[in-house]
């Protein structure tokens, strides 16, 4: 039978013993860290579409970068079933992490996650003007995202119980 390329599938259901499910964990946590997200951001910027020339403002173009679309691709594959209660209930930060991986859903979050002042405001130590500004633009979306994570943590931690 001929398969279609495509995200490869967890065939089995969660467990510890698991190298490949206890390596994927790992790096789903990580990235509920802002810190880790600013190394990837700074040492695999093509990664995340963020252009080499070192010009925050340019990105490249994601569809001429296969390495970029690949990973966007396996942050959609992660998030889609991290997100679910089968998988969220094994992180130990369920609400920033499947943040964190939502956020990176959006092509505009990997090309400003170089930015430190986004860094600084995922980390909440404070934001500077520009921060504050930027902040204040996405205010509603960031509102909204929250009530999303915090329903997302409370419904991972009802099917823990």
């Amino acid at each position: 039978m001929d398969q279609q390329p495509g995200p490869v599938q967890q065939s089995s259901p969660p467990n510890l013993t698991n190298p490949r499910f206890t390596l994927e964990l790992e790096f789903v946590s990580s990235l509920a860290n802002p810190y880790y997200l600013s190394h990837l951001a700074v040492t695999y910027p093509n990664l995340l579409g963020i252009s080499k020339s070192g010009d925050e403002g340019e990105t490249s173009n994601e569809s001429s970068d296969p390495e970029a679309k690949a990973f966007a691709a396996y942050l959609a594959y992660l998030y889609s079933y991290w997100k679910t209660p089968e998988y969220a209930q094994f992180l130990t930060h369920p609400g920033a992490t499947l943040r964190a991986l939502r956020l990176l859903q959006e092509e505009t979050f990997r090309r400003d996650i170089i930015r430190p002042q986004v860094i600084e405001a995922l980390a909440g130590t404070g934001v500077d003007e520009q921060g504050a500004q930027d902040t204040q633009e996405g205010e509603g979306e960031q509102k909204q995202n929250k009530e999303e994570d915090a329903q997302d943590a409370q419904e991972n931690t009802e099917s823990k119980t």
